[in-house]
């Protein structure tokens, strides 16, 4: 019996991972659509320009920490915190 429950329950995972999958390539396709972007436009792309797998995990990591906004800048936090020091410099308590 619980060998049942266990594979009903893998199952049902299963299936509902395959229709979150399904969804999101209609999304996918949808955002395409709206974008005019031609479907395998970025495969073919890649294909042409053959690129290696440093510049492609290089080209990743910018974007991931572009849209993440999160960023390691050392210099935006030196600049942030000489906004904090000035502003607490106006007002008198630094």
């Amino acid at each position: 019996m619980d060998i049942e429950k266990q594979s009903q329950k893998t199952l049902d995972e299963s299936k509902s991972s395959i229709l979150e999958a399904q969804n999101l390539m209609d999304k996918m396709a949808t955002l395409r659509g709206k974008l005019n972007i031609k479907e395998g436009a970025g495969r073919r792309y890649l294909q042409r320009i053959k690129p290696d797998e440093a510049s492609l995990k290089t080209a990743e990591k910018e974007i991931a920490r572009q849209y993440t906004g999160t960023s390691n800048n050392p210099e935006r936090k030196k600049k942030k915190h000489k906004n904090l020091m000035n502003a607490l410099h106006r007002n008198g308590r630094a």
